[in-house]
């Protein structure tokens, strides 16, 4: 027996040693080593509190957190490789190289053998700058319309300032929060709620995911407040229209009627605005008189007038020297008043009487005499004798009668009728 198997052993362990040979081709024809490539793995930031506690903000350029992963192992082995397998981490803290670059680490935690694990980039690329906050007034804007017949009055937002915070650079690009607010078919006072918006220097829409304030993902919401409208005449008072020595000959504005809004209790009895003297031709001007009037400065804190056009009245006015005229007036016509009972006036002067009258040319030509009504108020004799006292002179509008003469009257005792 032992003989037979010494027999050819040469020949027979250079069979095994064949068998073994050829198994190994076969398992590695049948079982390579291959690659498999696993794209745009996430890399997650690790331990950012390094920039973020001392005041910094960071922006991952973009593409630069994504990865491709490459992986060499046999094909039974590749088989059970799964990206879930892999940890792609870039430590802020331990890795941040030249104050952009932060090595990005990959790490394998499956049960495959694997030959070699391959990445695409090294490094995930940030800009980092300071973190500043600044404040902006939050401007309330409207769409739509409010019910018939009412106009918006307040908008309140609930904030009336708002703090954005994030990269200098950012927050530089920002001029005007808006909160703008959909006042469709609203009455009375309403809250209506809305998200803010950025805008910068050209009013586009800043959408920064690195600016941090708040009502940007939250509600933010507006007050708003409807007024009742009206319409309503214009009136000036032209009594200190012309300066001295001149007077007002003809007036005339556009618009003659402006819409108000308030409350409709405050504008319920207004029917008129009434414009004061001093608003007219401060300057003393003389001729054909143009100015702009805002009558909204003379209307109370609770009455608005909305439209912009209508705050502003076109004034034109012709302003004339004066002109002054003589009258002569019979003492017969003059009035004596409020004479006391037992006692007789009776003028000592000549028939007549000269009235001196100023006015515009035109006025003072269509005057007559039975236009001047001059009377004498004698309330304060109460006893006989001769007193001096000034004529009353009556006059139309527009008219005046700057120097009334004195009159020399007798008073005596009424004769007793029989």
């Amino acid at each position: 027996m032992k003989k037979r198997v010494l027999n050819n052993l040469s020949w027979k362990i250079l069979s095994v040693v064949a068998a073994i040979i050829c198994w190994i081709v076969v398992v590695n024809i049948d079982d390579t080593i291959e690659s498999k490539t696993i794209r745009n793995v996430s890399v997650t930031l690790i331990n950012t509190d390094a920039l973020t506690s001392q005041d910094q903000t960071y922006m991952i350029e973009e593409g630069t957190d994504k990865v491709n992963i490459t992986v060499y192992a046999r094909r039974t082995e590749l088989a059970k490789v799964k990206e879930s397998d892999f940890t792609v981490t870039a430590d802020v803290e331990k890795d941040l190289r030249y104050d952009s670059m932060v090595k990005i680490e990959v790490s394998y935690t499956g049960s495959a053998t694997i030959d070699s694990v391959s990445q695409s980039r090294e490094n995930v690329l940030l800009s980092i700058e300071e973190k500043v906050t600044e404040q902006f007034k939050v401007i309330v804007e409207t769409t739509g319309e409010p019910a018939d017949g009412l106009v918006v009055g307040a908008t309140t937002p609930e904030q009336t300032l708002i703090e954005v915070s994030g990269p200098k650079s950012e927050v530089e690009r920002v001029k005007r929060v808006v909160a703008e607010v959909d006042i469709t078919g609203i009455t009375g006072t309403t809250t209506r709620t809305c998200t803010l918006r950025l805008t910068n220097s050209d009013g586009e829409e800043i959408t920064s995911s690195q600016l941090e304030y708040t009502g940007k993902d939250t509600d933010f919401s507006v007050t708003v407040t409807t007024l009742s409208t009206k319409l309503v005449g214009i009136s000036f008072d032209v009594s200190e229209a012309a300066p001295e020595g001149y007077s007002l000959a003809s007036i005339s504005y556009k618009p003659e009627t402006v819409t108000i809004v308030g409350e409709e209790s405050d504008i319920r009895s207004i029917y008129n605005l009434s414009i004061p003297a001093s608003a007219l031709n401060p300057d003393g001007e003389t001729g054909t008189v143009q100015q702009t009037v805002d009558i909204s400065q003379y209307l109370d804190d609770d009455i608005l007038i909305p439209s912009e056009e209508e705050k502003e009245i076109a004034v034109t006015m012709e302003i004339v020297e004066n002109e002054t005229v003589e009258y002569s007036v019979s003492s017969d016509s003059v009035v004596m008043e409020n004479l006391a009972n037992g006692l007789e006036a009776i003028l000592t002067d000549a028939d007549a009487l000269t009235i001196t009258v100023t006015g515009l040319p035109s006025t003072l030509a269509e005057l007559t005499t039975d236009d001047i009504t001059v009377s004498i108020d004698l309330s304060e004799i109460t006893r006989t004798g001769t007193y001096t006292a000034a004529l009353d002179v009556a006059l139309p509008d527009g008219l005046s009668c700057a120097d009334a003469p004195e009159i020399t009257v007798e008073v005596v005792e009424a004769e007793e009728e029989e």
